[in-house]
């Protein structure tokens, strides 16, 4: 949809902040790194001081228990940062699966940032123990998390977005702790294994059925997807194609005449661009091909 093509396309001129809340549980210890490596679906232990990866946490069934980002900040020591009011579930099932484990889990709520737009690669740097900095796994929109610290100065310099946090997500097709992500979910059908998991790391917690659908070719039974339209939508609602319904709407978000959502789209479905929501026309598109904008990170 060419409006949502804007939207997107607008912040390549200018530069605004968010304002973020995230639940961020510290893990330090001298069997930290080796703990994690066991319990996430990234290769903690290849990574350097400083780096932050996105990783899932999944059950034994492999089923999504939670999609964090880790970042590792220093020998023994790595920060986890969910979606707000999720940090307790996931450190009840980290601590669950801590054994005879030499390391400490404490959960915090940590304010911060989100700079979108134009300069927001310039405050790429590196994290530390107080503060969370990297990228955002935003495809559409460059944009850079900053949780922890002191963020009042970078917060007054540039403005506030038109969109909300909730509207720019949706767009971005990330899905959120609680809606699109919960423990009848498989982490193929949210479009962000190839991000989030390492496949040539050691075994860890749910490996089985990860492994398993990607030596099938990641085909699964439905698959997360953005609904777009100029017509109010609500959770709930049937997207149907070909008068058949292949998904519901699991979150949305609407600014001016223009109203998103996400879906998990039936995959008999998936190759399809148009549908209805509520007899009115909406556009579909999956996260790999959500409005692709040449040069936007």
């Amino acid at each position: 949809m060419q409006k949502v093509k804007k939207v997107c396309a607008a912040y390549e001129n200018e530069t605004c902040v968010l304002k973020l809340q995230r639940d961020v549980i510290s893990v330090s210890g001298p069997d930290a790194g080796k703990y994690l490596q066991g319990q996430l679906t990234q290769d903690v232990l290849a990574m350097e001081e400083g780096e932050s990866a996105w990783s899932f946490l999944l059950n034994p069934e492999g089923k999504v228990n939670a999609w964090l980002r880790i970042t590792h900040i220093g020998e023994h020591k790595y920060l986890l940062d969910i979606d707000s009011d999720s940090g307790e579930i996931v450190l009840a099932r980290l601590l669950r699966f801590k054994l005879r484990t030499d390391c400490e889990l404490t959960l915090e709520k940590w304010e911060g940032i989100t700079i979108i737009g134009k300069d927001a690669s310039s405050f790429a740097r590196k994290s530390s123990s107080k503060q969370i900095v990297a990228q955002t796994l935003w495809p559409q929109i460059s944009s850079v998390d900053i949780i922890g610290g002191d963020t009042k100065a970078i917060f007054e310099r540039f403005p506030e977005p038109k969109q909300s946090y909730d509207f720019l997500r949706i767009v971005n097709c990330i899905p959120k702790m609680g809606t699109e992500l919960h423990e009848k979910v498989i982490p193929a059908e949210t479009g962000l294994v190839e991000k989030s998991v390492s496949f040539t790391k050691g075994c860890y917690t749910g490996q089985e059925l990860i492994a398993r659908i990607d030596s099938r070719g990641n085909k699964v039974p439905k698959n997360l997807m953005l609904v777009a339209c100029q017509e109010s939508m609500a959770i709930g609602d049937e997207v149907e194609v070909d008068g058949s319904s292949v998904g519901k709407l699991t979150s949305v978000a609407s600014e001016s005449n223009l109203t998103v959502g996400l879906a998990y789209i039936m995959r008999k479905a998936s190759l399809a661009s148009e549908g209805k929501v509520k007899g009115n026309t909406v556009s579909i598109n999956s996260q790999q091909n959500t409005f692709p904008l040449e040069g936007i990170g």
